[in-house]
């Protein structure tokens, strides 16, 4: 009985394995700025590419390097440019969205060390339909060209 669980239990997750390593989600360019006081917050950005024929969202983002991590956006108001945090990000069908300065970024906040130039931070990326994607991410001073 124990191995005929066990085999319907491998046979009901092979789908969801070969459903998620055929993302249609895409995420390039990423790079963070240093970090250069442990404790103080740094920023990492990217680029999503969504390949598939709906809308999916980025949702949330974890790090071994800090116990709080955020989505965040840069708005202007009044003249005024102002840093909020954000529930996700919509990434339209066949679509695409920046994580640059000055618009859609991640916050690092508290981590335990500084990040200097050429150093490697872990991003855990959660999507709603995606899942999970993990991207290591380089400390740089500009983005890659």
């Amino acid at each position: 009985m124990k191995k005929f669980i066990i085999a319907i239990f491998v046979l009901c997750a092979v789908p969801f394995t070969v459903f998620s390593a055929d993302s249609e989600i895409i995420v390039s360019g990423e790079w963070a700025r240093p970090i250069l006081i442990e404790g103080r917050p740094g920023s990492a950005y990217f680029h999503i590419e969504n390949k598939g024929d709906t809308v999916d969202k980025l949702v949330s983002v974890t790090s071994s390097v800090s116990p709080r991590v955020e989505i965040h956006e840069h708005t202007m108001k009044d003249g005024v440019m102002k840093m909020s945090q954000v529930p996700s990000i919509d990434i339209p069908a066949s679509g695409t969205v920046e994580l640059k300065p000055g618009g859609y970024h991640i916050m690092i906040f508290e981590t335990s060390t500084k990040y200097e130039l050429g150093d490697e931070i872990d991003l855990n990326l959660n999507f709603e339909k995606a899942g999970e994607i993990k991207k290591t991410v380089k400390v740089m001073a500009q983005p890659p060209q």
